[in-house]
């Protein structure tokens, strides 16, 4: 009789057992599917946007033709008009310092117009294999010589190898690497610092900047890549936007953000070159 009055609490034992498992495996492939119904909206809200702003791209792109046949050529004719003006009349006539005042904000409107037509119409990429820390430190120099980087000091760091190499446009990339560490030395003020660092990782390389300003505030953060947003009195709010057109042409990407110490952080990823026998990401 006690062999016969174990079995029904063994019975409900093991049955406790099962159903146990059963939940547990039951909760676990919830869990999975949950995180996987998670990704997928991510992507496809990545996705959305993509083709929200291509569509937006297209447009501009429209537009951008006559406008440059329309503004352009009046602006170039206004602009050496006033140069031949101006030299009719001595430097300290006050005439001339107007004329002046012509002429340069007729280069200042050319360059707002170059910006948005390389926002609007990027030329197709010329790439080929660049030393990442050479062409940093080829834009550094030209900041230097300006009179936002003049002030700023500058520290370079590479992290593992000497030379990165990356396949990329020089031109388009130096136009990258202007716009950020132009951006990162006008927030980082006189006597200011800049910290770039550059590293090799998983067939990609990440160029980081740190400035030592106020940071980036939240409307900044979420507009950063909006065209014609800024905070700048004289900014046209475009070189965030061109260069985030730019890096994703090359396959890379372009992030920007606040550092954990204080100060702005703008981090760039590009691929690197192939014959270092790595594979470039999967996104």
């Amino acid at each position: 009789h006690h062999g016969v009055s174990a079995n029904p609490i063994w019975m409900d034992t093991a049955t406790l057992f099962v159903l146990g498992s059963t939940t547990g495996w039951l909760v676990s492939r919830l869990q999975r599917a949950q995180a996987d119904l998670k990704r997928s909206l991510e992507q496809l809200r990545s996705t959305e946007e993509q083709l929200v702003r291509a569509a937006k791209l297209a447009v501009v792109g429209r537009l951008s033709a006559g406008l440059a046949h329309e503004i352009r050529n009046p602006l170039a004719s206004i602009r050496g008009s006033a140069e031949i003006l101006a030299d009719d009349y001595p430097r300290d006539h006050p005439k001339h310092a107007l004329l002046r005042v012509l002429v340069d904000e007729s280069v200042r409107l050319n360059d707002v117009l170059s910006r948005f037509l390389a926002f609007a119409r990027p030329r197709p990429l010329r790439q080929r294999e660049l030393d990442i820390a050479r062409e940093v430190e080829s834009v550094v120099a030209l900041l230097r010589a300006q009179r936002e980087g003049q002030f700023v000091r500058f520290i370079l760091e590479t992290r593992g190898d000497d030379s990165i190499r990356v396949r990329a446009d020089p031109e388009q990339l130096q136009q990258v690497l202007l716009n950020v560490l132009l951006n990162a030395c006008q927030a980082a003020g006189t006597n200011g610092r800049v910290r770039v660092t550059f590293e090799a990782s998983l067939g990609i390389c990440r160029v980081v900047v740190h400035d030592s300003g106020s940071g980036f505030t939240p409307e900044a953060i979420e507009n950063a890549f909006t065209p014609f947003f800024t905070t700048k009195a004289r900014g046209t709010g475009l070189g965030l936007a061109v260069s985030r057109t730019i890096v994703e042409s090359h396959g890379g990407r372009i992030r920007v953000g606040n550092h954990e110490e204080g100060g702005g952080l703008v981090e760039v990823e590009v691929p690197l070159e192939r014959s270092r026998g790595q594979d470039p990401p999967h996104r």
